[in-house]
């Protein structure tokens, strides 16, 4: 009788202890919820040390979204923080002010400050102007002028040369020579890679020079016999060599039974040999694809 109240009474302990460890750990991820300022904090179940604590942490970030212009309780700060949030908020306007952004408020700049605004947004206008965007080119001083000048007709060249819609009028000589050679190349290009070998719309073949021609007729016939082994609706069989026929059955043959011993549906069993059937038959999930279903 004796061994069993000691026993009851080690139980309730244990049982005691496990339930403060399970308080405890409540209380601790309660005080970490507060202290990261999450909306799950409980803070009628904080200690008086951990409420202090919370409050700081919850005055710090209130100060925080003030000096970032953020919405907060400026009637919490301290006569110095808000001295802090207003050389933040002045410091703010002027950056956005250099920045031209709309927020930008010129009234509360100083002397020098709108000296560097004006000087922000003429550096910015011209800018605009020289990058082709919208601007007051009447603010341009002559050697801005000349520099937008210079850069649209850079512009202009380059938009010639890359096959854009453009007024050959305005180029030079040797950049009319220079727009004409790359129209060339890039003929070139789309003949080779085939743009123009099988909708005939982008390769011209009458502007390649001899041994462009042979160069193009080749990589044509390349990408053909890839059509055909692939068995894409692009491939002309009858322009195949006869060598060239052969390879293309033995690869279309290889690739069916390939798809049918991984069980792939593309698997065309018929086309499939006695022994390759045999074989692919042995596969647990080949009886479906050997009867024809998908």
């Amino acid at each position: 009788m004796k061994f069993s109240s000691v026993a009851c009474c080690s139980a309730v302990l244990l049982i005691l202890s496990s339930f403060a460890g399970a308080q405890d750990g409540k209380r601790s991820s309660n005080l970490s919820n507060c202290l990261q300022l999450s909306e799950s904090c409980e803070h009628s179940k904080l200690k008086p040390r951990e409420a202090v604590a919370v409050a700081a942490s919850e005055h710090e970030r209130d100060l925080r979204d003030c000096k970032n212009g953020w919405s907060c309780d400026e009637s919490k700060l301290t006569a110095s923080e808000t001295r802090d949030v207003a050389e933040a908020a002045r410091k703010h306007n002027v950056s956005d002010c250099l920045d031209g952004d709309s927020s930008c408020d010129e009234t509360k700049l100083t002397a020098a400050e709108l000296v560097a605004n004006a000087d922000a947004a003429r550096k910015r206008n011209f800018l605009h102007c020289k990058e082709g965007w919208d601007c007051d080119a009447t603010r341009l001083s002559p050697s801005e002028i000349a520099a937008v000048n210079v850069a649209a007709h850079e512009r202009l060249v380059d938009g010639c040369r890359a096959g854009w819609e453009c007024d050959v009028s305005q180029l030079s000589n040797a950049e009319i020579k220079a727009v004409a050679a790359a129209a060339l190349q890039r003929n070139l290009v789309s003949c080779m890679s085939g743009w123009g070998g099988r909708d005939r719309t982008s390769c011209d073949h009458s502007k390649l020079t001899a041994p462009e021609a042979v160069a193009v007729a080749r990589a044509e016939y390349d990408l053909n016999l890839s059509d055909c082994k692939y068995g894409w609706e692009s491939c002309d069989e009858s322009k195949l060599k006869q060598r060239d026929v052969a390879e293309v059955t033995r690869f279309r043959h290889q690739a069916n039974y390939s798809a049918c011993m991984q069980g792939e549906n593309i698997c065309d069993p018929a086309e499939l040999t006695p022994t390759e059937a045999k074989r692919v038959s042995t596969i647990p999930r080949a009886p479906s694809l050997t009867n024809g279903t998908p």
